[in-house]
């Protein structure tokens, strides 16, 4: 028996989406990181900022207090495995 030729194009792309279902799957394994190793990292939200403290663009020494405002501070950690 062959197979006409709308059949091999419908059983190629069967093929290729078959691959790509395949390959969605894996990548979405490497997404969700253990929880035990993903909490290691980084400070847990609520938690107390530890003291930190930098030379800004003038070369001034800058903390947590010198940054506060009247309407206080937003400090954004970002967890992030791709810098």
């Amino acid at each position: 028996m062959t197979l006409g030729h709308d059949h091999r194009y419908f059983l190629r792309g069967l093929q290729r989406l078959a691959i790509v279902a395949v390959a969605l799957v894996g990548m979405a394994q490497l997404a969700f990181a253990d929880d035990e190793y993903a909490a290691a990292w980084g400070p847990s939200v609520g938690s107390a900022v530890p003291l930190l403290a930098a030379n800004d663009q003038d070369g001034q020494p800058q903390t947590l207090e010198t940054l506060t405002g009247s309407n206080g501070l937003l400090v954004v950690f970002n967890r992030s495995v791709d810098w």
